[in-house]
């Protein structure tokens, strides 16, 4: 192939990864495409009552060939949400009084209730289940479980403040000002624009180890709840290339969100501090 033969014959090497790189993403497009094609082709003969043996037969193809078309592989960023069939979306609750009564009962805010919203259908749209999981304040979580995703601040549950202290690029921080995000490398504190009357809020987002060293889990929270739904709405909008930056990494950033002054509806959700990795994420133990 042409293309080929000229990013071959190119003498400087930065060049030749250039190329080279553009080129394998044009020709996987294309695969990807061509796979589309003759998947659609499949089911069109299917569906006019060919089995697929007879397609292999009259196509020239086997029917080993033919069954890995009809079962498309998931794609691969699914696996930084699950290694499984589902997601665990852990979130905070708590009670609240019954207008005019004594009473209480269990509440969630708003915001955490968008926060599982936008997690479940990027769960979904990967063909995964998603599960909802109630935590009281000072509640303990069950961490070592696959597909976990965690939700609450460190103010709701002080325990994941330890935790995250494991973390040597990004944490929560308190003084007698408030809560804040902190970059360890450098110590700088982000402090969060709606502590000062702004429609815009911060939040931290990675993969930490769990405790069993079985894998890891996803935590998203923010310095407010606003902080939390933006942290899913960028994993929403970049997972794969979250996934493509630190696959099998334990990684974390911190993610700024804009809201709406009127409604709160989320309006953009961008990076606030760098992808950081810190080392290999250990593989999952045979089951």
């Amino acid at each position: 192939m042409e293309e080929m033969q000229r990013v071959r014959e190119e003498r400087d090497p930065l060049v030749r990864v250039r190329l080279a790189t553009t080129a394998v993403s044009r020709y996987q497009d294309a695969i990807s495409e061509l796979g589309v094609i003759r998947r659609d082709a499949v089911e069109e003969l299917r569906g006019q009552g060919l089995t697929l043996t007879e397609i292999a037969e009259q196509a020239g193809v086997s029917r080993a060939r033919l069954s890995q078309v009809g079962a498309p592989r998931p794609k691969a960023e699914r696996g930084l949400l699950s290694t499984g069939n589902g997601v665990i979306i852990a979130v905070p609750v708590e009670s609240a009084a019954y207008p005019g009564h004594d009473a209480t009962r269990p509440v969630i805010h708003r915001e955490d209730a968008e926060f599982v919203h936008r997690i479940s259908v990027l769960a979904q749209s990967y063909g995964l289940t998603a599960e909802t999981e109630y935590v009281g304040q000072s509640e303990f979580i069950d961490m070592n479980r696959d597909g976990l995703i965690v939700t609450c601040g460190p103010r709701q549950s002080p325990w994941l403040e330890q935790l995250l202290t494991g973390d040597p690029n990004y944490g929560f921080g308190r003084d007698t000002t408030g809560w804040y995000l902190e970059d360890k490398s450098t110590g700088e504190r982000h402090r969060s624009p709606q502590d000062r009357g702004e429609t815009a809020d911060f939040g931290y987002l990675g993969v930490l180890p769990r405790p069993d060293g079985d894998g890891g889990w996803i935590y998203a929270a923010g310095i407010h709840a606003s902080g939390s739904r933006g942290a899913a709405m960028y994993l929403q909008e970049h997972i794969k290339d979250l996934y493509e930056e630190t696959r099998n990494s334990l990684w974390s950033c911190l993610v700024r969100c804009d809201y709406a002054p009127d409604s709160g509806d989320l309006l953009s959700a961008e990076i606030l501090a760098p992808v950081k990795r810190r080392g290999r994420l250990k593989p999952r133990k045979a089951s």
